[in-house]
C-alpha cells in the first residue's frame, strides 16, 4: 500500500511541477516587453477602413474651411435646418423636396438642402430602380418600380429615403418615395 502512495505521490508532483514550469513559462511570454522593433510596427498600423463608393460623401456643398455657415449661406441662420453649430451626419439617407419634372427613370426635385452642409436648396435627380417604391399619404397604396413615376406631378412634395449616402450629392437612387 505504501507503494502505490509513493508512485502516486510521485505522479502527483510531477504534475504539479510541470504545471507550474508551463505557467511561469507563459508569464514570461507574456508579461515580457516586447522589442522597440515590435512596438514601432504597432504604431505604423493605421486602420483605415475601406467606404463602399456608394456610402461615400459627396462635395457639392461642402464648406470651405475658414468659412461659416452664416458666411456662406445666410438665409441659414435666419431658419436653419439643423439647429445652428451642429454638424452636418457623415451619413444621411432621407430629404425632401418638392418635384419640377417627371422623367423617363427619375424625377428632378427642388431638394430642401438637408443634405448639404451649406443648407442651400438645389435641384436634385432622383433615379428610379426596379426596387424602388412609390407610397401616396398615409402609405395604404404602394407602386413598385417605375410604375410609382406614374403616380407622381410636378408641385407635389415627397419625402426621399435611399440606401445611399446622399450627403453632398445632386443625384442618387431612391429605395423610397412618399408624398407628403
Amino acid at each position: 500500500m505504501t507503494n502505490i502512495f509513493k508512485s502516486n505521490l510521485k505522479g502527483i508532483l510531477i504534475i504539479v511541477i510541470l504545471t507550474l514550469i508551463i505557467g511561469i513559462g507563459l508569464a514570461v511570454y507574456f508579461i515580457w516587453p516586447s522589442t522597440s522593433e515590435e512596438i514601432r510596427k504597432e504604431e505604423e498600423t493605421v486602420f483605415r477602413p475601406i467606404v463602399p463608393e456608394d456610402m461615400k460623401a459627396g462635395e457639392v456643398g461642402e464648406i470651405e474651411e475658414d468659412k461659416t455657415l452664416e458666411e456662406v449661406n445666410p438665409k441659414a441662420a435666419v431658419s436653419p435646418l439643423r439647429p445652428l453649430g451642429s454638424p452636418i451626419p457623415a451619413v444621411i439617407s432621407d430629404t425632401k423636396g418638392e418635384i419640377i419634372s417627371i422623367e423617363e427613370d427619375s424625377i428632378k426635385v427642388m431638394g430642401s438642402g438637408e443634405n448639404f452642409e451649406d443648407e442651400k436648396s438645389r435641384e436634385l435627380t432622383v433615379r428610379f430602380t426596379s426596387e424602388t417604391l412609390t407610397f401616396e399619404k398615409g402609405q395604404k397604396t404602394k407602386y413598385l418600380g417605375l410604375e410609382g413615376l406614374n403616380y407622381l406631378k410636378p408641385g407635389e412634395k415627397v419625402l426621399i429615403s435611399s440606401s445611399d449616402n446622399i450627403r453632398g450629392k445632386t443625384e442618387f437612387l431612391a429605395t423610397y418615395i412618399n408624398k407628403i
